[in-house]
């Protein structure tokens, strides 16, 4: 996944501990600006997603769910939310731009 692919899209109030009990240990990445905990996935249509969270100072709770062109509405970020199958995550902010 490529950053400047996606694009984010809401902000979801959720525990890294519940994800890490669902979907394992996050990967850790690096760019210019921070390291950063990821959860990414695919769809079996090829679109694709991550969950991000700066690892050292994050500025607000949760994680920021980024997307491929496909998933970049607000319909598909409550479906990636509900089958992130996590008790409690719950959206918190999004992005103006994004379409219903």
């Amino acid at each position: 996944m490529s950053p400047r692919d996606t694009r984010w899209l809401v902000q979801v109030d959720v525990e890294r501990a519940a994800l890490e009990e669902r979907w394992g240990a996050p990967e850790v990445a690096r760019d210019d600006f921070a390291e950063w905990f990821c959860f990414a996935f695919a769809t079996a249509e090829g679109e694709a997603f991550v969950l991000l969270r700066e690892v050292a100072h994050p500025p607000a709770p949760g994680f920021v769910l980024s997307v491929t062109k496909g998933l970049f509405s607000l319909e598909a970020a409550d479906r990636i939310v509900r089958r992130l199958d996590v008790a409690g995550a719950r959206i918190t902010h999004t992005n103006a731009e994004a379409v219903s």
